[in-house]
């Protein structure tokens, strides 16, 4: 549970009574998603770890080293260099933890699963030692999806710091910049790497503090926050036919970004110490935060603007959310970043060997800190709509890694073909039915997200706008 929660009543003001219906069947669809991932995560680790993997066994050490070679030429190297420092080093010595060259093991993520499939264990592509397009792909949806969130965030956190300091004083670029700012500075201690549970718990108590003013705001009748009468969506009288259906595309994107889980199943399973409880306990999450999402949608009454947050008027009540909102998102920006920054140095950027970068560790974690950064700021200051980049978001990156590719890869385990009916099975029609409902989810999103970013545009102000 997360920011998706502060566009979701916008959503059902937008799609009416179909909204809150949609998300409410979002919630088995990702069950059911979340499931045949797990059993194809099972199917990898059974054929490389099981008794029936010996032949897959034996070539195992020619193709690691064949990908390595293909994405970095000297990734054994890496493993060498003696920098401890925790914030490029949170999984690196995870035991029993096999890297491909994708910097992930095999069952530990979306690129491990996707590689095992398509690369290690088919046997074309194994010959051919080279990456297969399947592999590619996913990792250029799982990394744009990791930028995206990150731009979310400070495009958030600008509003918490502007609500914080006093909209009339601040322009939404400025307090970007502050924001980010102060997150380049969080993400340099060495303790961040150790967040956990705690941390966890700390950034959703804050979320929860935020959820409950802005409920108390709406039910109290208090106005609603705008820097202008143009902030908030168009008025519904005035939508045209094709302004309608732009809209609810982009609406039903947003549910997509809230209500998809399964982006970090594969990462949470591999702390069980019985994977098999993982979907009874995706299934109890998705119950709670869902029941959640439908009391705040209908707490937010009728007509709730379209960033939550914006429910609280001006004043000391605001700053006091703006505060704890920062909070909650500052934690979510410094694991996510940390994650991603950790990833990226020991993928290529430990190579870079400008300014002595390769051998001055610090500095290029700082180096690769700020480039993170600069890019999440380009991206909230390019979207500046929360409920676009929500939507486009869930469009492009949250529908895929959690709906489609679940079923892609179920499809393969069981050697089905991806848009046929395979062999009849009550399996084979079900999977089929989640890869055409969430290609059409995809290629309605996304139609929706980047159709309404132009909208905006035009009625609501261009990129770095102040407000």
């Amino acid at each position: 549970m997360g920011t998706g929660i502060l566009a979701l009543p916008s959503d059902m003001k937008i799609l009416g009574t179909f909204g809150l219906f949609f998300l409410v069947l979002n919630l088995p669809i990702n069950y059911y998603a979340g499931d045949i991932l797990h059993k194809a995560a099972n199917y990898v680790e059974s054929r490389l770890d099981g008794t029936d993997a010996t032949i897959e066994k034996d070539n195992y050490e020619s193709v690691s080293t064949s990908i390595r070679s293909a994405l970095s030429d000297d990734w054994n190297n890496y493993d060498d260099h003696p920098y401890n420092d925790p914030a490029t080093q949170l999984e690196q010595d995870s035991p029993g933890h096999h890297h491909y060259g994708i910097d992930t093991p095999h069952t530990f993520d979306f690129i491990g699963i996707t590689y095992s499939l398509f690369d290690h264990l088919d046997g074309e592509s194994q010959r051919s030692q080279l990456i297969s397009k399947p592999t590619l792909l996913v990792t250029a949806i799982y990394y744009t999806n990791i930028f995206l969130v990150l731009g979310n965030y400070i495009l958030v956190m600008s509003h918490a710091v502007a609500a914080m300091i006093g909209e009339d004083s601040i322009c939404l670029p400025t307090a970007g910049i502050l924001a980010s700012t102060l997150m380049f500075a969080i993400c340099q201690l060495r303790t961040m790497a150790t967040l956990g549970r705690a941390a966890s718990v700390i950034s959703l108590l804050s979320l929860a503090v935020v959820v409950l003013q802005c409920l108390v705001a709406i039910q109290m009748g208090h106005e609603s926050f705008s820097y202008n009468d143009k902030n908030d969506v168009l008025d519904s009288d005035n939508w045209t036919f094709w302004q309608s259906i732009i809209l609810q595309f982009s609406a039903l994107s947003s549910i997509g970004f809230a209500v998809g889980s399964q982006k970090l199943l594969l990462n949470i399973r591999h702390e069980f110490s019985d994977r098999n409880k993982s979907p009874k306990s995706l299934g109890i999450a998705l119950f709670s935060f869902g029941a959640v999402y439908v009391a705040v949608c209908i707490l937010a009454g009728p007509n709730p603007p379209a960033l939550l947050f914006d429910a609280i008027p001006s004043g000391l009540p605001r700053r006091f959310a703006g505060f704890f909102l920062w909070i909650h998102v500052a934690v979510s920006f410094a694991i996510n970043s940390q994650a991603l920054c950790s990833s990226l140095d020991r993928l290529k950027f430990h190579r870079v060997t400008i300014f002595g970068l390769g051998e001055y560790h610090r500095a290029r974690w700082a180096v690769l800190t700020f480039l993170v950064g600069i890019s999440s700021y380009l991206i909230a200051n390019a979207i500046p709509f929360f409920k676009d980049l929500v939507a486009l978001i869930g469009a492009m990156t949250s529908v895929p890694l959690t709906l489609l590719l679940p079923a892609i890869y179920h499809r393969k385990v069981i050697n089905l073909p991806l848009f046929w009916v395979g062999s009849g099975t009550l399996g084979d029609f079900t999977s089929l039915s989640l890869v055409l409902f969430s290609s059409i989810f995809l290629v309605c999103g996304v139609f929706g997200s980047i159709s309404s970013i132009q909208m905006d545009w035009a009625h609501h102000g261009r990129p770095f706008s102040c407000h």
